[in-house]
């Protein structure tokens, strides 16, 4: 079995208080939902396109392996798709089961780190990926309102994609800063944490070396709209699979949206808060708080179901070392 590294004594406490947030949240929405009306939306579920929700959800995997490989390479840091393939579903099951929303990447970066022994680049380029992949989502969300918005007229969404864009631009900006990057290391050092200061600066070397990598950036960037894209796609197949009648172009505008709310680190994968954002933003399109529900709850389902995976590699494990490109 494959060893992690030892989380943070706090963890415990968040992870409750967390979890009481989804419940609470959940019990809200429940209270408020017609429940037999749940109850024949799943009864009446067609399994063949729920199925193959959960195939093209599966081939999204894939392709974020195939994106963080591209990143990997640009560090000359070779490792096969299969090798990485393997620790990015492990990744999935501990983004599910630790108490923080980052959970996952962390247990990532640890894994490729005893396979490299390149820490800095190997965290830097889980970082790159995960920002390529928000970049991508608010690109989505912005020509969709374009597209979208005469139908919708909805200022609170319009202010949620303006300030998504406007955070991830923020840290972007923020993480090629070399001013921040100094006040950084002036706080640690007042902090008391100096010797964090070298570790530190390697990392924010290899983060801004990325920025060189352009190709990489691009091909990364490329591979997260198509990404981005097949998960929105899956998540109108789910609804269809619960015989809801919202039109795909809905589903590109709000996805992002749903997506950028359960980000929120109040609640234990995103569960509660999903839901709300689901019910608040598809009723804009006539779709009923159970309809909307149902959805969720679906989509969570198959989540689970595919990170599932990642339990069973991390109880088999993968303890030899692969660098075959």
């Amino acid at each position: 079995m494959t060893t992690l590294p030892a989380g943070p004594k706090g963890a415990p406490w968040r992870f409750w208080l967390k979890l009481l947030v989804s419940l609470a949240l959940l019990a809200f929405l429940f209270s408020r939902t017609d429940l037999p009306a749940i109850w024949a939306l799943f009864r009446s579920l067609r399994l063949p396109l729920l199925l193959s929700s959960v195939v093209l959800y599966l081939l999204a995997q894939i392709l974020s392996t195939l994106r963080w490989r591209c990143l990997l390479q640009a560090e000359q840091i070779n490792l096969s798709t299969w090798r990485l393939m393997l620790l990015y579903f492990e990744g999935m099951f501990f983004n599910l089961m630790l108490p923080t929303v980052i959970g996952g990447d962390v247990v990532r970066g640890y894994q490729i780190f005893r396979l490299t022994e390149q820490k800095e680049s190997s965290l830097a380029s889980i970082l790159v990926e995960r920002l390529s992949g928000y970049v991508a989502l608010i690109m989505i969300a912005c020509v969709a309102l374009l597209l979208g918005y005469p139908y919708l007229r909805d200022p609170v969404t319009v202010w949620l994609i303006a300030a998504s864009g406007a955070g991830i631009i923020g840290i972007i900006a923020g993480l090629l800063s070399d001013q921040l990057q100094m006040l950084l290391f002036k706080l640690l050092h007042r902090a008391g944490l100096g010797r964090f200061h070298e570790t530190l600066q390697r990392f924010y070397g290899a983060l801004q070396r990325y920025w060189k990598h352009r190709r990489a950036l691009l091909q990364a960037l490329g591979l997260s709209l198509i990404l981005q894209s097949l998960l929105i796609i899956i998540f109108y197949l789910i609804s269809r699979s619960l015989n809801l009648s919202v039109p795909l172009r809905s589903f590109f505008l709000f996805v992002p949206l749903i997506s950028v709310v359960s980000m929120l680190p109040i609640s234990v994968a995103g569960l509660g808060l999903r839901e709300g954002s689901s019910v608040y933003f598809f009723a804009k399109v006539g779709l009923d708080s159970a309809g909307a529900l149902s959805l969720s709850l679906l989509w969570f389902a198959v989540t689970a179901c595919c990170s599932g995976l990642g339990g069973i590699v991390f109880l088999v494990g993968h303890p030899y070392p692969d660098t075959r490109p």
